[in-house]
């Protein structure tokens, strides 16, 4: 990962990552943050106060997050990525436009009652 993400925005990607992926392990997100170990260390144990998050020590060890909880990790399209795909929508052919369409109602924000 390239760009250099806040702390927070780093503890959210893991989520995603955990939400992805059935096992990781300190060295690959460290490489894959561009972090060191210890501050991958303290992102776990942070996370596992406020997600069901689980190691495991040893040949077959790493970080995992328990299966039900996998589901329920939902990401949103930025209003940025919704505007672009509604342009797309707009300017495709019919079976592209359903599937853009998908993905918008899939990917895209709860409305809120104001």
């Amino acid at each position: 990962m390239k760009d250099k993400l806040t702390t927070f925005e780093r503890r959210i990607e893991m989520l995603f990552l955990f939400a992805n992926c059935k096992k990781t392990t300190v060295t690959e997100l460290s490489f894959y943050f561009d972090v060191s170990k210890d501050t991958i260390f303290r992102d776990v144990a942070f996370l596992s106060r406020y997600a069901p998050i689980y190691t495991k020590q040893g040949m077959f060890g790493g970080i995992y997050v328990v299966d039900d909880y996998k589901g329920s990790l939902k990401l949103h399209l930025s209003t940025d990525e919704k505007n672009l795909l509604e342009h797309l929508a707009e300017t495709s052919n019919d079976a592209d436009a359903r599937l853009l369409r998908n993905i918008l109602h899939k990917y895209s924000m709860p409305k809120t009652e104001v």
